[in-house]
């Protein structure tokens, strides 16, 4: 954290969302953006989400834990995607980026690091007994009031994550005038720092468009429609459950509140409240955030000291490459598009073979050009505007894959057999020496292409040289998602 130290709502949410957490906020916007209507969101989540390692990995565990699994294990986000659905993927992403984000920075002072762990655990739990408190509605009205919950306490937490002298000084008044009260301690808050907790919430959500739930919640909160409820209702009792001196006659009026709310009985709320604290804990394992299960009011389910030697270790390059495979082969049975096996098989490009940037291009209605219609890079927009390939004027590798229908290594780019094929611009565009490219055919026609390479555009740097055994690869997967596109076209025309 810098010298600089904010004063005011505006400030703070300023260097929090410039300075401090970039990439959540960049990660949370994109992700608000997408449509649970737009035919586009899978490839707009496919190109924020599948450059970040971590967070496809989170999704991928999250999809196979217990609360979420189907018949089949789920091996790519697109895959995901359409099992869990676009808004209960949205909030997958962001709870995963939230927990990574928050609790990375290993320099906070243990009474600070204490307090924001305490913090998140009661954030992730009141989330879930939110979405509990939902169970009779929508989905989608579910996965509303998680979100809206689990980021009522945003500010507070993005504060204490940064670490820093206003924090451990902030942290000390709170601790030397024991507390008890919340109006008492938005006094001291509003001293130090010249805003409240809740209005650097309220800024946040508002500035990175967190959702209409959760600004409502913030904005007024003494609004008596269900889902508000349900949020203001978690947050207090996920607060109320983690303190163990707790008043009895608190817990039994949030009960009795919650019983009203959901149309049961007290008792019974009570039971179910009691066993979606334990799935909370076992989600949060999923999302690898178990140091968090001890603030929940139940024993973690292994130490912290064994959480990584419990995790499945990561397949192979080529383990994940028959999964993602076998994942795309049953998609035309299952009534998937052209969209999700293509997307499919993008992913097992980009993750299977470890590509830096793999794109599908796909002709242009007036066919003179190649346009990039889905991406897993980094700078993904970048690519989306800049790397449009001309098909009207002279030959290149491009034109050519289309002609041929056959794929192409270009090992090294001035190399005599490729030199003709690749002008000025597009050496600009691929930026690099090596790349893959093979066709995408629908019916009798090439309407598109797979392209690949390990370009590290902003270093200028390549990781690691492409193989023959990368390219073999690529041409299985090419060749598989050409034979599912088959069946499903000749699928429709029955």
């Amino acid at each position: 954290m810098s010298d600089f130290t904010p004063h005011g709502t505006d400030e703070w949410v300023e260097m929090i969302g410039e300075q401090e957490l970039p990439a959540l906020c960049s990660t949370i916007r994109e992700i608000e953006k997408l449509s649970k209507d737009d035919i586009s969101s899978l490839a707009k989540l496919g190109q924020t989400v599948l450059h970040d390692h971590a967070l496809t990995s989170s999704i991928l565990k999250v999809a196979n834990s217990a609360g979420y699994m189907g018949r089949n294990p789920v091996t790519t986000v697109s895959r995901a995607s359409v099992v869990l659905g676009l808004t209960r993927i949205k909030n997958v992403c962001i709870t995963a980026k939230l927990l990574n984000s928050l609790l990375k920075n290993r320099k906070l002072t243990p009474e600070v690091y204490e307090r924001l762990l305490k913090l998140m655990a009661q954030s992730f739990h009141a989330g879930m007994i939110a979405k509990l408190m939902m169970k009779s509605y929508e989905e989608d009205v579910q996965e509303e009031t998680f979100i809206a919950a689990l980021l009522n306490r945003f500010g507070e937490s993005a504060f204490w994550s940064m670490g820093g002298r206003i924090t451990v000084e902030l942290d000390k008044a709170l601790r030397q005038k024991q507390v008890t009260r919340p109006e008492e301690a938005a006094h001291i808050v509003r001293r130090v720092l010249g805003t409240t907790f809740e209005e650097m919430s309220l800024g946040l959500a508002s500035s990175w468009n967190m959702g209409s739930v959760l600004i409502s919640s913030l904005e007024e909160p003494e609004l008596r429609t269900p889902e508000l409820r349900s949020v203001s209702l978690s947050v207090r009792l996920s607060a109320t459950l983690a303190n163990q001196h707790y008043s009895r006659a608190e817990l039994d009026k949030l009960l009795a509140e919650a019983a009203d709310l959901m149309q049961q009985d007290k008792w019974k709320v009570l039971a179910e409240v009691e066993r979606c604290s334990e799935e909370t804990v076992e989600l949060l394992q999923s999302y690898g955030a178990g140091i968090l299960t001890r603030y929940i009011g139940h024993d973690p389910i292994v130490s912290e000291s064994r959480n990584n030697e419990s995790e499945d270790p990561e397949p192979s390059d080529q383990a994940l490459q028959l999964k993602i495979l076998r994942e795309l082969a049953f998609l035309p049975s299952e009534g998937a598009d052209f969209n999700l096996i293509v997307q499919t098989a993008m992913e097992g490009v980009h993750r299977g073979i470890r590509m830096r940037r793999t794109i599908v291009f796909l002709k242009s209605r007036e066919r003179r050009s190649l346009m990039p219609r889905f991406i897993s890079a980094a700078g993904g927009n970048q690519i989306k505007q800049e790397f449009v390939v001309g098909l009207s004027g002279s030959p290149n590798i491009f034109s050519h894959v289309l002609n041929t229908r056959q794929p192409a290594w270009v090992d090294n780019v001035n190399a005599p057999k490729w030199r003709c094929y690749l002008d000025s611009s597009l050496r600009h565009l691929i930026a690099g020496d090596e790349f893959f490219v093979a066709p995408i055919i629908w019916g009798k026609v090439c309407v598109g292409l797979f392209y690949a390479d390990r370009n590290d555009i902003a270093h200028k740097a390549v990781d690691q040289p492409l193989s023959q055994d990368d390219f073999m690869a690529f041409t299985l997967f090419s060749q598989q998602t050409n034979m599912c596109l088959s069946l499903i076209r000749k699928s429709s025309e029955r």
